[in-house]
C-alpha cells in the first residue's frame, strides 16, 4: 500500500509532504518485512531529506531580502538598481539549499544583496557548519579521508581541492579570534581567583624541506643522506620546525607541602587514595603557531592576561619547560609590558635530568635510584639547589666514574644551576 501525499497549504508544507511519505511508508504492511538495518538506511536517508526540506522552507519564508528602493553600502555609493529572485545557494549538512533574494546593482561597482548578511551566507558554497566539520576532521586525517568521511555522514560530496580550500581558509581566522575581548563571565572568573597562569613549551614537528626554517633547511641540506635500515625509525634530525604552544588561565591556590608533591611520584599503590582534590583551571584560553617566532606568541599572552588583569591584582605564574631562550622572551615581555611574573619549573623536566643522574650513580635494578630521585625532589621543593649542585659535583670527582658516567651528572648540576637564577623551583607547591 503506497502512501498517499497530500497537500497542505500552510508554511513548511514541502516538509510536511515528506513527514507524511515517510510515516505512511513506515506504517505501510510492506515495512513489516524489512529488517532493522533497511528500516535505519531508510530513514538516514528520507530523514536527512526532511531535515534539508525544513531548512529551505524556512529560508523561502523568510522574504528575498527586499529593503527599499535603494540600498547604500559601506562604500558610500548608492544603488538604485534592484533585481528580485536572483538565486544563489549552498550545501549544508543535510544536503542543497536554493536561496531567493532581491539584489542591489550600480554601474561600476559590485551588487549588494541584503538577503546575504542578514543569513551570513558563507562566501564559499558550503554552510559553516559544514565547513566547520570538514576542519575538525582535517586535524586528524588526511583530506582524502575528509572527503570520504564528510559523504558518508551527510552525502554531501566534496572534493579534494575543495576541502584544502575549507582547511586553508579556516586557519585565517587566528588573529582576529585572539584579538577578541574576553567575555564577561570569564572576566568574572578571573577577577575571583588568586593565580594567573601562563603556560610555555614546544612542540618539534617534522615538516618537508620547503617548510623549514632558512638556517635548518640549510643544515639539513648540508648533512649527508642516509637510506633507512629496514624498519629503523627514519632520521629527524634537521627534519623539524619548533612550534610554540601557550596558554592563560585563572587558578585557586593549591598550597601542598614538598612530602606531598614527591608521594605523587612514587608508585600508584604507595600514592594516597584520600589526596584532597586539587583546583580545576577556568577560562584556559591555549595558542600554538609554527609560523610566528617565539618572541610574538610569548607576547601576545602577556598581552591577554593583562587584559584580563588590567590592575595586576592577581599573583601572575608563568609556568615553562626550563627552555633558556623561553625564559628570556617571558621576562623580556613581562618588563617591556610592565607586569611581574613569577616563572616557575615544570618539576617533570627536572625529573628527566635527575633520572640521568640516578642511571649513572645505580644500577638499572638498584631501588635506591627511586629513593635518590624522591630525595633530591624534595630538596629542590625546599629551595636547596646549592647542596644538591655540589654533591653531584662532588660524585662526579669522587666515586671514580669514566667520562660517559659524569657527564649525566654535570649536565644535571648545570642544568640546576641555571635555572635557579631564573625559576623559583620551591613555588611549586602552590599549584597544581
Amino acid at each position: 500500500m503506497e502512501a498517499q501525499v497530500v497537500t497542505i497549504d500552510q508554511p513548511f508544507h514541502s516538509a510536511y509532504e515528506k513527514f507524511i511519505e515517510i510515516t505512511g511508508h513506515l506504517s505501510a504492511e510492506m515495512a513489516c518485512d524489512k529488517t532493522h538495518s533497511e528500516i535505519e538506511a531508510y530513514l538516514e536517508t528520507n530523514g536527512r531529506e526532511l531535515l534539508r526540506l525544513l531548512l529551505q522552507d524556512h529560508v523561502e519564508n523568510q522574504g528575498s531580502g527586499r529593503v527599499g528602493a535603494a540600498v547604500c553600502g559601506a562604500d558610500g555609493v548608492v544603488r538604485s538598481h534592484t533585481r528580485d529572485h536572483m538565486e544563489t545557494g549552498y550545501k549544508s549538512v543535510f544536503g542543497a539549499v536554493r536561496v531567493a533574494r532581491t539584489g542591489y546593482s550600480q554601474r561600476g561597482v559590485t551588487s549588494l544583496f541584503p538577503r546575504d548578511a542578514q543569513l551570513n551566507l558563507p562566501v564559499h558554497s558550503y554552510s559553516h557548519r559544514l565547513q566547520k566539520r570538514v576542519a575538525a576532521k582535517a586535524a586528524t586525517m588526511a583530506f582524502d579521508e575528509v572527503a570520504h568521511d564528510i559523504e558518508t555522514e551527510t552525502a554531501v560530496r566534496i572534493g579534494k581541492r575543495q576541502v584544502e580550500q575549507i582547511v586553508n581558509g579556516a586557519a585565517q581566522d587566528f588573529d582576529a579570534f585572539y584579538a577578541q575581548p574576553c567575555a564577561p563571565e570569564v572576566q568574572q572568573q578571573s577577577h575571583a581567583k588568586p593565580i594567573q597562569v601562563l603556560t610555555f613549551d614546544g612542540k618539534g614537528v617534522v615538516m618537508r624541506p620547503e617548510a623549514l626554517r632558512e638556517a635548518t633547511r640549510k643544515k639539513a641540506e648540508a648533512s649527508p643522506k642516509r637510506p633507512p635500515r629496514g624498519f629503523a625509525r627514519q632520521e629527524k634530525s634537521n627534519r623539524k620546525r619548533m612550534a610554540t604552544v601557550a596558554g592563560i588561565y585563572h587558578i585557586d591556590r593549591h598550597i601542598r607541602c614538598p612530602q606531598t608533591v614527591t608521594r605523587q611520584f612514587a608508585p600508584l599503590r604507595l600514592v594516597p587514595r584520600n589526596r584532597k582534590p586539587a583546583p580545576q583551571p577556568v577560562g584556559k584560553k591555549r595558542w600554538a603557531s609554527l609560523a610566528k617566532p617565539m618572541k610574538a606568541v610569548v607576547e601576545a599572552v602577556v598581552v591577554e592576561g593583562r587584559r584580563r588583569d588590567p590592575e595586576h591584582q592577581a599573583e601572575w605564574v608563568a609556568l615553562v619547560d626550563g627552555d633558556p631562550t623561553q625564559i628570556d622572551s617571558i621576562a623580556k615581555a613581562a618588563k617591556t609590558y610592565g607586569v611581574s611574573v613569577v616563572i616557575i619549573l615544570d618539576i617533570i623536566h627536572v625529573l628527566e635530568y635527575l633520572w640521568k643522574a640516578a642511571k649513572a650513580l645505580f644500577d638499572p635494578e638498584e631501588p635506591n635510584a627511586a629513593q635518590w630521585v624522591g630525595d633530591k625532589i624534595e630538596q629542590l621543593l625546599h629551595g636547596q639547589v646549592k647542596s644538591i649542585v655540589r654533591s653531584l659535583r662532588r660524585v662526579a670527582t669522587v666515586k671514580g666514574l669514566s667520562a660517559k658516567q659524569r657527564e649525566p651528572l654535570e649536565q644535571c648540576a648545570t642544568y640546576l644551576v641555571r635555572l635557579s637564577y631564573t625559576c623559583r623551583l620551591s613555588m611549586l607547591s602552590l599549584i597544581n
